[in-house]
């Protein structure tokens, strides 16, 4: 018995070492795997940097871009309020002189009144 019991002994021992066997392998595959991981991680992070930075740059140009845009046209709305401010005033100095013309108009309607 004594014999069998150690056969089987060593058997559950062969067992467990190429379990154990199998078992580190794995674990150097994950860890394998794990660095590989990490380094694909570092390398999207350091894309996500190169896209932020591009997108960054694209959105400065757009900027750019709008403003060259605007400029011109807020030139011209400027210069467009300046004409219509001029011809506001003009018209008010007509409007003064008409007025002016009919008070002097009045007065010698009434101080000198037609013969009806």
């Amino acid at each position: 018995m004594d014999d069998e019991l150690k056969r089987y002994l060593q058997g559950m021992e062969v067992r467990l070492v190429e379990r154990m066997t199998e078992l580190g392998e794995r674990i150097t595959e994950l860890g394998e795997r794990t660095t590989e991981l990490g380094e694909r991680t570092t390398e999207l992070g350091e894309r996500m940097t190169e896209l932020e930075a591009r997108m960054i740059e694209r959105m400065r140009d757009m900027q750019t871009e709008l403003l060259k845009a605007y400029l011109p046209a807020q030139e011209q709305a400027r210069l467009r309020d300046s004409a219509l401010e001029a011809r506001g005033t003009a018209v008010e100095s007509r409007l003064a002189t008409v007025e002016n013309r009919l008070v002097e108009i009045e007065k010698k309607l009434l101080l000198n009144p037609p013969a009806a």
